[in-house]
């Protein structure tokens, strides 16, 4: 019924906990696509243990450098009615996928959005959670819903005219909200459910998220979820959503948006030139900066001399 698709690099004991949530949904008509852009073998032996025929793994042998490309491999090998997305440090609720999957066809939508909780790091005392993907009557839109990866449903069908994630480079936004706008755009029918069954635990908001193969996080949250409504409660309990614009703010976005301009375009572009978030997001995490998309000679060579001294090079 479903592919599920999770793209991962180098952080083998937060992808176990990922895929520790997705074995135990209610719903086991699934597959899983892991696709590591361009991995360690830890990685590889990480999904291997599960011993699980419906995961299956794919290594890039470049490093994208980003969510985008490793998504849209996943989305090309998916043989789902149903495609989701599950971030490689994220968790679901054991009724996700079901929750989804059901909303979907009741719905009609091309798209359906879960809420989500983007939980705040626990060493920052006091912060809350903050409650993602409120929609407008029931669906997407373009000026209050966000709904990151980990959130969205797609109906296998609909994606050929919705077409692929962008690069982040040519994003004005995220590349999963810029997907979302421009599908949009195209006339996607995008439901927005009323059911908290996401909790994303983003590694831009954490100092150096790459750089140890630790998970304790997620690993004390996937064992609440053991009664999922009280971690509902106690999430939602220290959650804010996002205050709403104005009136007159909310309908000159919406313009906007009908205009084909995204929303939340001109903040963007006055935080962050074209291609410094995704830099900026490797900087905190403890990545280098993003690879050359077009490496001359000299800096191929590099590489493969580099990948040929490492031991645990795929």
């Amino acid at each position: 019924m479903v592919s599920v698709v999770i793209a991962t690099h180098n952080r083998p004991a937060a992808l176990r906990q990922a895929l520790k949530s997705l074995l135990a949904q209610t719903v086991q008509d699934w597959e899983a696509i892991v696709v590591g852009d361009a991995c360690r073998a830890d990685t590889a032996a990480a999904v291997a243990v599960f011993e699980d025929a419906r995961i299956s793994y794919v290594d890039l042998p470049v490093n994208f450098g980003e969510q985008s490309g490793p998504n849209n491999i996943g989305f090309a090998r998916a043989s789902g009615r149903f495609i989701a997305i599950l971030n490689h440090d994220d968790l679901w609720f054991p009724d996700h996928l079901a929750s989804m999957c059901g909303w979907i066809d009741a719905t009609g939508a091309d798209v359906v959005l879960a809420r989500g909780a983007a939980v705040a790091p626990a060493e920052s005392k006091g912060s809350r959670h903050t409650l993602l993907g409120r929609g407008r009557g029931g669906f997407y839109d373009p000026v209050i819903t966000v709904g990151y990866g980990s959130t969205q449903m797609i109906r296998r069908s609909s994606l050929p005219r919705l077409g692929p994630w962008r690069p982040a480079s040519h994003c004005v936004c995220e590349s999963s909200q810029d997907w979302l706008f421009r599908a949009w755009r195209k006339g996607a029918r995008i439901a927005t459910m009323p059911h908290l069954t996401v909790l994303m635990l983003h590694s831009g908001a954490r100092e150096g998220s790459y750089v140890h193969d630790s998970a304790w996080e997620q690993e004390e949250l996937l064992e609440a979820m053991s009664a999922p409504d009280a971690l509902r409660s106690r999430i939602l309990g220290n959650a804010e959503e996002p205050a709403l614009p104005s009136r007159s703010r909310y309908l000159r976005r919406r313009l906007l948006a009908v205009l084909g301009m995204h929303p939340r375009a001109r903040s963007f572009r006055r935080q962050y030139r074209r291609g410094t978030l995704i830099a900026m997001l490797r900087q905190t995490r403890g990545l280098p900066p993003m690879p050359e998309r077009e490496p001359g000679a000299d800096e191929l060579l590099a590489r493969y001399r580099h990948n040929g001294e490492r031991p645990d090079a795929n």
